[in-house]
């Protein structure tokens, strides 16, 4: 009898997800193995595998990660110990966890377990130099009009004092036009009368398409030459199916941000806008398409060249890009650079001596 009412109230607590709540345990700690209608303990401390493995074996909901396991449907230390006389030292708070469960926080944890809360990150200590304006980052931009309006990323000069285009050896302040986050584009416009100027592909990229993109990988480190690279399309979407961008093969590098991408007739078919890490892939690359960016554009009053019909010759192209495309650099009081290095997310290609 008192076997059967073991296992009826097993299989309630088992089948109680609704309420249950997910403790992550490390794989230093005892985790019980069962055995027919009993639970015994044992302990593994021999190696991380086998700890992993006993885990394993408890249930087949449970998930197992590199490192350790993570235990369903138990709301209270009682049950733990009830079902599998299970004795654990603690319970740990890290971002293996958030993977699985996003909502576990700290006060969730059951009372009397030592818990390791997730490290806050500290607010920058304040110094009388951080209402300085300073160079910060940088990016890169493209003539579309002869009266000085540049595309780029809006990313390249999100939150800056001052937009600055490097052009004929001089630094020429820019103003910004119109933005568009969603898209990650921006218009801004200088006083400067370019002799050549981008005109802008009717037709989206075509996969398998060859491309060049433009700009100042790693702004002035290498040297303050324009640089290019080749390479195709290679997906007609994005990031998560994002039929705003295209993906290529064509390298981007930090400081790319906001170049063009064209083809041999020189038109511009996409503005160079992201990069997976090299940790996560390699040869992986993003713009957003000219269709997007023509809405954009036509949206804030801007009217670009009619496209080419004809394919230009390399010489043509090389002069083309080395007129039409610019150095662009932001400036923003140290404060606020320091601010947004805290953040977990940023695109911007800060220089080396703030980081």
């Amino acid at each position: 009898m008192k076997k059967l009412l073991g296992i009826l109230v097993l299989s309630l607590l088992l089948s109680s997800n609704a309420y249950a709540k997910r403790y992550y345990v490390t794989y230093s700690n005892y985790f019980g193995q069962a055995s027919g209608t009993s639970y015994g303990t044992k302990s593994f401390k021999n190696s991380k595998d086998e700890a992993l493995l006993k885990c394993k074996n408890l249930s087949e909901e449970r998930n197992i990660n590199p490192e350790g396991c993570l235990l369903h449907n138990f709301q209270i230390y009682g049950v733990l110990d009830t079902l599998f006389n299970t004795e654990i030292e603690k319970i740990v708070w890290d971002e293996e966890v958030c993977k699985f469960e996003k909502t576990l926080k700290p006060e969730d944890i059951i009372e009397g377990i030592k818990c390791k809360s997730k490290p806050e990150k500290k607010n920058p200590k304040q110094n009388p130099d951080d209402n300085k304006v300073v160079a910060a980052s940088s990016g890169s931009g493209f003539f579309v009009t002869g009266a000085g309006h540049l595309v780029t990323n809006y990313h390249v000069i999100e939150k800056c004092d001052a937009v600055k285009v490097s052009f004929k050896g001089k630094e020429i302040q820019a103003d910004t036009i119109a933005i568009d986050k969603l898209n990650d584009l921006a218009i801004i416009k200088s006083e400067i009368k370019p002799s050549k100027v981008f005109p802008v592909s009717n037709e989206d990229a075509a996969l398998l398409q060859d491309v060049i993109v433009a700009g100042f990988p790693l702004g002035k480190k290498v040297s303050s030459a324009i640089k290019i690279h080749k390479g195709t399309v290679t997906a007609l979407s994005g990031i998560g199916d994002n039929y705003s961008n295209f993906q290529t093969d064509a390298t981007i590098n930090k400081g790319n941000s906001g170049g063009p991408i064209i083809n041999q007739k020189g038109n511009v078919i996409g503005v160079a806008v992201q990069l997976l890490p090299p940790e996560e892939a390699q040869n992986i690359f993003f713009g957003v398409k000219s269709s997007m960016l023509k809405t954009f554009a036509k949206a804030n009053g801007v009217n670009f060249l009619t496209p080419n019909y004809r394919d230009m010759s390399n010489e043509d192209l090389g002069k083309l890009i080395t007129k039409a495309t610019v150095y662009l650099e932001c400036w923003m009081a140290v404060a606020k650079i320091k601010q947004m290095i805290a953040q977990e997310e940023n695109r911007k290609a800060f220089f080396s001596e703030h980081k």
